[in-house]
C-alpha cells in the first residue's frame, strides 16, 4: 500500500485525509476511496501551496471531486464495452436499489447529495466548497432529487 502521507506534506494529510476519505467513499465507494484521495493529493501537492490557493480545504475537495469524475468516466467507458450486448439482471432489494439509485448520479450531483445530507452544509458553503456558483449547487441539489425520486419510485 502506498504510504501517502510520506510523499505528500504531513501537516496536509493528517488535516484533511480523513474528511476527504469520506467525501471519496459517498463519491466512488470505500474500495476505491483511498486511491482517489491519494492520487488528488498527490496531484494537488504541488499546487496547493500556491499563493492562488486561498482556501486549501476547499481546492482539496475540488481535486477529489476531479479524480472520482475522471475515474467515473473511466469506469463507464469500460463497462460499455464489456457490458455491450449482455442483458444484466438484478434481484429486487431496496438497498440495492437505492445505492444503484445514488451510483446513478453524476459525481457533482453525489458530491452536492454528500455535503447536504452528510455534512449538513448549507448550499452557498457547498458552493465555495467546490468552486460553483450557489445557483449551480442548487440545480444540481434538485436534479439529485427527482432522478432518485423518479429512480425509487
Amino acid at each position: 500500500m502506498l504510504m501517502v502521507h510520506e510523499t505528500v506534506d504531513e501537516d496536509l494529510w493528517r488535516d484533511h485525509a480523513d474528511e476527504l476519505l469520506r467525501f471519496a467513499t459517498v463519491l466512488v465507494g470505500p474500495s476505491d476511496a483511498y486511491d482517489i484521495v491519494a492520487d488528488a493529493m498527490l496531484r494537488a501537492a504541488a499546487h496547493v501551496n500556491s499563493p492562488d490557493v486561498i482556501n486549501k480545504r476547499a481546492y482539496l475537495y475540488r481535486a477529489v471531486a476531479n479524480r472520482a469524475t475522471d475515474q467515473r468516466r473511466s469506469q463507464q467507458r469500460r463497462w460499455r464495452r464489456e457490458l455491450a450486448g449482455i442483458a444484466v439482471t438484478t434481484q429486487p432489494d431496496d438497498f440495492a436499489d437505492v445505492r444503484r439509485a445514488v451510483a446513478g448520479l453524476a459525481v457533482s450531483q453525489r458530491a452536492v447529495v454528500y455535503f447536504t445530507y452528510w455534512e449538513d452544509l448549507p448550499e452557498r458553503t457547498i458552493a465555495e466548497m467546490l468552486h460553483l456558483s450557489p445557483g449551480t449547487v442548487h440545480r444540481s441539489l434538485e436534479r439529485a432529487r427527482a432522478t432518485l425520486r423518479k429512480a425509487l419510485a
